[in-house]
């Protein structure tokens, strides 16, 4: 080898360290600052290697690029603690239900994968199913290690779980309250609504048990959140069934319709929205008069964030199995193309397969883009349901969609205006 080969040899090998120490920095630092600003690292590396400014903003907007395909956002989690569940309600978004349990490896597994790769110092949990609270003894269990694993990442954990209430006792209560989760209790307004459709398996109503329950539920938590979820068959009894909830001292509510493969109609979600309006008079009448009410689709106006929502951006799934999606409506789907499965909390994940997800605009339908009205796409599982495409809404999801929009516009009027 001549003297001008070596040091060409010697240049390249030399060239090669330097692009690899470029290389090992780049992702230690990435991995060290999850939510770090390509231009500080291009500052970083026109610094430290002397690469040109515009050089390194270039190299820097590739990396970024590169690693955003591989990287998650996360700020939540749901945990579905099991697909089982102790009541029949037949309009339940899981429509596989199992006997299939988490197994506290896996909810552990499923934990560090949020904490590790949270990009928000405060995350949340929820607790779903199936009925979790078939499932407190995992509960008990995993609840304290999420804390420790927490603390030991600088980060901090909120707790939300979803329940039917009829398994309900002290000792959760007095668990809920010492590790601050929050309860919202599914109960759909008075006996004939809610137990229209929220059964035990041998066909009994589960009201009066509920019912019962509340009292003891407010003592530990006074602000107990509740969901009326409203079906075309309660239509007529919704605006009652809404002042019984309110009644039973329950004060922070969220109001929305039962989806399923079946669309409602057009004079079915005009009635919705007519309902919803008259519910609106109701909730400004009773908070004038000092009662702590809070609906937030009345108190807050949306801002237009762009198409789709959190899941599969900052939010993933989590299967009994150990499964992860984008959402749980999804993981409840019969068909296995509507549940889109990215992989497993026990064996990895695919985060490539979030990307449709990530950059949902994308598949924004055309006609979608010259509509007055600036929607979110809808759920992606009832999407999926009604059309068989996730990105793809159904009338019924724009109108509904639509119908809430009118409403809130009204309720901001009347905010703006001090009358509630």
């Amino acid at each position: 080898m001549t003297r001008v080969q070596k040091n060409n040899a010697m240049e390249r090998t030399s060239r090669s360290d330097w692009i690899n120490q470029i290389s090992d920095f780049i992702g230690e630092y990435a991995g060290a600052n999850p939510g770090y600003s390509p231009l500080a690292l291009a500052g970083l590396l026109t610094n430290k290697f002397l690469i040109s400014p515009g050089e390194a903003r270039k190299l820097a907007g590739i990396v970024d690029n590169e690693l955003n395909m591989n990287r998650l956002f996360l700020a939540a989690m749901e945990l579905n603690l099991t697909f089982n569940c102790n009541l029949a309600c037949q309009y339940c978004f899981v429509r596989r239900k199992s006997h299939e349990r988490m197994a506290g490896a896996t909810a552990k597994q499923a934990i560090d994968l949020l904490l590790d790769r949270a990009v928000v110092p405060e995350v949340t949990i929820t607790l779903i199913g199936g009925e979790p609270l078939l499932e407190m003894a995992l509960i008990e269990q995993i609840v304290p290690y999420a804390a420790e694993a927490a603390r030991r990442r600088n980060r901090y954990v909120n707790w939300a779980i979803t329940t039917n209430g009829t398994l309900i006792d002290e000792s959760a209560l007095k668990f809920f309250a010492r590790h601050r989760i929050s309860i919202l209790l599914s109960i759909d307004g008075g006996p004939e609504s809610h137990d229209r459709y929220r059964l035990t398996k041998s066909g009994a109503g589960t009201w009066h048990k509920i019912v019962d329950l509340i009292p003891l539920m407010k003592k530990y938590q006074p602000q107990l959140g509740a969901r009326m979820t409203v079906s075309t068959e309660a239509l007529d009894a919704m605006r009652e069934d809404f002042r019984q909830l309110v009644a039973l001292g329950l004060h922070n509510l969220i109001i929305g319709p039962a989806h399923g493969p079946k669309q409602w109609s057009k004079k079915q979600i005009e009635q919705y929205g007519l309902n919803l309006v008259a519910i609106l008079h109701d909730y400004c009448e009773w908070k004038k008069r000092g009662l702590p009410l809070f609906i937030e689709e009345f108190e807050q106006q949306d801002e237009y964030v762009g198409w789709g929502c959190r899941a599969g951006r900052t939010s993933l799934a989590v299967a009994p199995d150990g499964s992860v999606s984008p959402c749980s409506k999804l993981l409840g789907l019969e068909v296995e193309a509507g549940r889109w499965i990215i992989g497993n909390v026990n064996e990895g994940i695919d985060v490539r397969l979030l990307e449709p997800f990530r950059n949902s605009g994308n598949r924004q339908p055309q006609h979608c883009g010259h509509c007055c009205q600036r929607c979110g796409g809808g759920c992606y599982a009832v999407n999926f349901e009604q059309t068989g495409n996730h990105f793809l809404p159904s009338e019924e999801n724009c109108l509904l969609w639509t119908v809430r929009q009118e409403v809130k516009k009204i309720g901001y009027e009347l905010r703006a205006h001090d009358f509630f």
